[in-house]
């Protein structure tokens, strides 16, 4: 009788290793964090969004249109950068507008020295935020004349999406 009570404490103390272990790595290597499947759908929801493809008469697109999944912190984006020649206030003031008019509503201080806005979709909100990378990219300075900016949706149906 010992020794089955030994060898049933054995085999629970193995499956309890082998359960931490497992558990152990799977929080390493995704777990809780990251994105899901429906969090990439999401992204590609997102990229389609019209405000993407609004800008002034004066900006011209730079680059293609992106969309992704933080894995960070498991939300989805898309967006767009844009060159523009006018003054920022300009900018801000047709986005002010634009938002506004496609159903945004002002959604704190935004990015930096930017703009951010939400709406709801579907069942999560969809945070806009328009934002000037040159201000957080200490490497390269924009031609004086041209100002570098960006649009960019994120939503997460967790919530934890922002600006």
């Amino acid at each position: 009788m010992k020794v089955w009570k030994a060898i049933g404490l054995g085999l629970l103390g193995l499956t309890v290793m082998a359960s931490c272990s497992v558990m152990g790595a799977w929080a390493v290597f995704g777990g809780f964090y990251g994105c899901t499947s429906r969090d990439e759908e999401l992204a590609d929801e997102l990229r389609t969004f019209a405000i993407l493809d609004v800008r002034r008469p004066d900006a011209r697109q730079s680059g293609r249109r992106y969309s992704d999944c933080d894995e960070d912190d498991g939300f989805a984006v898309a967006g767009q950068y844009y060159e523009h020649t006018g003054t920022r206030e300009e900018l801000l003031a047709f986005y002010r507008a634009a938002a506004a008019k496609d159903g945004w509503q002002p959604d704190g201080d935004g990015r930096g020295d930017g703009l951010c806005f939400s709406k709801p979709y579907g069942t999560v909100t969809a945070h806009l935020g328009v934002w000037f990378p040159s201000s957080y990219d200490i490497a390269g300075e924009p031609p004086a004349n041209v100002m570098e900016y960006g649009l960019e949706v994120t939503a997460s149906h967790d919530g934890a999406a922002w600006c």
